[in-house]
């Protein structure tokens, strides 16, 4: 068996409403990886938020990766993740676009293997669970009054998810007023987290973090910029309430250095980000060594999803994932099937696919009703992502 077809497909989806970092649209990249026998298998990348630069993904998949994977058995999967970014390491690095590039090619063949096998990508790894508990992320305080973020949270909470995680932005202190009154709305019981987008200085930080605290938050997630190490491990010495990072981490390289110098209490790789599904479980081996607990990053599409709740199914060390609830409406336009929807939630826990490969169902049809179309610009960002305070 041998792979015949590499294929990229960016998307745009127009948005109601602004949504965190982009004010008209969410943008995606979907891998698809067919083999002479016609079997398919399909892949999600991510930076962060969806994929903001799809085309210049597309671009280095399609002039570095796809000449490297045409012709090979996609059975080899370790050999090829590895083909791939000993190609790329001395021209492009092992981090950033290199790395989330490979990660959607890894989730494919993933999803190949699984189907030729007639297994699920999660019974190949050994499962743990058959269904995995989320929590709802994320909502940004800066939009409106906490009455307007609890019915954003509702369809979560009524499907008994048990944890809730919303994002401050640079006006910190009204943002905090917004989180005290969610606070006081939400039930006793129900977890919450804190995402602080990188927007502070480590002063800053420990400031928010004792009001953190005092409202029982569980983590404060990337407080500070992620180059600023040394000051990261100060935030984690200092602060009352656990600091979290991951998504703008690679490998398990990046990983290890993280967790030799204490710059984090909980972990959150995300396979489509850190390398694919295959390293995030050495990721979060790694991980279990140090006794930290691994909450999976996951914000993009319904592949992203997949992938990473299947790569929740076989971690011993699981907290919870992340599920963002907001993006329902992309991922029930991308399947066939409402598997992965806010409906599909009970008791707080999305339960696994058991379907071959991913278990999902793509919709290509959905390709052409959201081609891609650029939708503004970076420079018309919201203007609390220019710095920090």
């Amino acid at each position: 068996m041998k792979i015949v077809s590499v294929k990229t497909i960016p998307l745009t989806h127009v948005v109601e409403r602004p949504v965190y970092m982009f004010e008209r649209a969410l943008y995606h990249l979907l891998v698809r990886i067919e083999t002479d026998d016609g079997i398919v298998g399909y892949g999600e990348v991510c930076d962060s938020y969806a994929c903001t630069y799809p085309l210049s993904v597309q671009a280095l998949i399609g002039e570095a990766f796809t000449p490297l994977l045409e012709g090979e058995d996609p059975m080899d999967l370790e050999r090829l993740v590895l083909k791939l970014r000993g190609w790329t390491r001395r021209r492009l690095g092992d981090q950033g676009i290199a790395i989330q590039a490979s990660s959607g090619i890894e989730i494919a063949l993933w999803d190949l293997i699984g189907k030729i096998k007639g297994q699920s990508v999660s019974r190949l790894l050994g499962r743990v669970r058959d269904r995995v508990p989320v929590y709802a992320s994320s909502t940004v305080l800066e939009e409106g009054p906490a009455e307007v973020h609890m019915k954003l949270l509702e369809p979560c909470l009524s499907r008994g998810v048990q944890a809730v995680k919303v994002r401050l932005g640079l006006d910190y202190r009204r943002d905090l007023v917004t989180l005290r009154a969610l606070r006081a709305l939400i039930d006793d019981d129900i977890q919450m987290m804190v995402d602080g987008g990188e927007h502070y200085t480590v002063r800053t930080a420990l400031e928010i973090a004792y009001t953190l605290r005092d409202l029982g938050i569980r983590f404060f997630e990337e407080p500070v910029p992620q180059l600023n190490r040394e000051g990261i491990a100060r935030l984690v010495k200092n602060s009352p309430v656990p600091i979290a990072y991951g998504e703008h981490l690679f490998l398990t390289q990046d990983f290890q250095d993280c967790l030799i110098h204490r710059r984090a209490d909980v972990i959150q790789p995300d396979a489509a980000i850190s390398g694919g599904i295959s390293e995030c479980r050495r990721i979060a081996a790694l991980a279990e060594t140090f006794g930290v607990p691994v909450v999976p990053h996951s914000a993009a599409g319904p592949l992203a999803l997949a992938a990473n709740l299947h790569l929740s199914a076989s971690l011993p060390n699981l907290w919870m994932l992340e599920y963002a609830f907001t993006f329902d409406r992309v991922w029930s336009e991308m399947l066939k099937e409402p598997i992965l929807s806010p409906g599909a939630v009970s008791e707080g826990h999305l339960k696994v696919p058991d379907g071959p490969g991913l278990g999902v169902l793509v919709d290509e049809d959905m390709w052409t009703r959201h081609p891609y179309q650029l939708r503004g610009t970076v420079a018309e960002m919201p203007s609390w992502s220019l710095g920090n305070v």
